[in-house]
């Protein structure tokens, strides 16, 4: 997976949870965009009995990060004139 700049970012994790994903971004006017997020994980054994009971807990998890990188992303300022 190679990172494309102002389009891609990717990532896998070092520690915890194993984990891995990337960000898209597809630009869709002159300063809105589209933004698409894929993550995967694998659940340890000693919790898969309960790997299906975890999945809205940690999908809710992503969708309030995401909401927060949004807010971030919608109101950052750049030094840049």
């Amino acid at each position: 997976m190679q990172p494309i700049p102002n389009q891609k970012i990717h990532w896998r994790s070092l520690e915890g949870l194993p984990n891995r994903g990337a960000v898209r971004f597809f630009p869709k006017g002159s300063s809105s965009c589209l933004v698409e997020l894929t993550v995967s994980y694998e659940v340890p054994q000693l919790l898969s009995p309960v790997a299906s009971a975890l999945q809205p807990f940690l999908e809710n998890l992503l969708g309030r990060g995401l909401a927060r990188f949004a807010n971030f992303a919608k109101t950052y300022q750049t030094d840049a004139a």
